[in-house]
């Protein structure tokens, strides 16, 4: 491999690491900051897709998987409360890769491809944590931190905001520690 194409590669995987963290601070900031946190101040108060937003994440959501943390699968169009649109993760990338753009073209150009790799792999971990359909993954050892970090957010609604990358909730100081009633649920749930 030549010196140009090694530091191509560098490069790319030095930025992804890099944005895989940025996307996970985004995630941990728009879970705890709008979807946790009643909307109080003008003129989001009277927003009406920001109530929504609060509503069906934080009273919806939360009520339905904190008594039983999963429930049978749904056809696809009826999970929109627990999956993330890739599309508009797409359109909500592109004001970061604006600002990406002054510092590395190859950055401006990868995030909206983090972003996608984000939402997918939210979907597939999240549809499977409340909507079990024994993917493949369902049995991985990482799949089943992910989901006991989950199920503690569902505990503590205050605690562990992340769910594809729980980075962001480490460097906010935001992890739950699990109690041994915790533990005793989550081997019931099978993630123990």
């Amino acid at each position: 491999m030549s010196l140009p194409m090694l530091s191509l590669v560098v490069q790319v995987l030095c930025w992804f690491v890099v944005l895989v963290v940025f996307m996970s601070i985004i995630e941990h900031q728009v879970h705890s900051r709008l979807m946790h946190k009643k909307p109080l101040h003008f003129p989001f108060r009277n927003l009406a897709a920001r109530q929504r937003i609060f509503t069906s994440h934080a009273v919806e959501h939360h009520r339905q998987y904190r008594k039983s943390f999963h429930d049978e699968p749904v056809p696809r169009g009826e999970d929109r409360g627990i999956r993330l649109n890739l599309w508009e993760g797409v359109l909500e990338s592109l004001p970061g890769s604006l600002v990406l753009v002054c510092f590395s073209t190859t950055a401006a150009i990868m995030f909206p491809m983090v972003v996608c790799l984000h939402h997918w792999l939210w979907n597939q971990i999240h549809l499977e944590m409340h909507k079990p359909a024994g993917r493949a993954f369902a049995k991985w050892a990482a799949f089943k931190i992910v989901a006991r970090h989950h199920f503690l957010h569902h505990r503590y609604p205050d605690k562990n905001f992340n769910v594809a990358f729980p980075v962001g909730d480490y460097i906010f100081g935001t992890v739950a520690r699990p109690t041994d009633a915790d533990w005793q649920a989550m081997r019931a749930e099978g993630i123990a």
